[in-house]
């Protein structure tokens, strides 16, 4: 895990930052394919910063490998 403080991102900024769904989100956290949200309380959840910036990273890595 890393050192640095992260903002907690809600679903909607999530899925203006990856340019996903929400259906498209579950479906891949099904598939342990997207970082796993945080419990913030007991009806929301969010996704901390930089898991997210690091997936994005890694996804932009497969496609020039590709």
């Amino acid at each position: 895990m890393t050192d640095q403080i992260s903002r907690v991102l809600r679903v909607a900024e999530v899925c203006a930052r990856t340019g996903l769904c929400r259906v498209t989100i579950h479906h891949l956290r099904k598939r342990d394919d997207f970082p796993a949200p945080i419990q913030l309380s007991p009806g929301a959840i969010g996704w901390l910063e930089h898991e997210i910036d690091e997936w994005i990273a890694r996804r932009a890595a497969e496609r020039r490998v590709a």
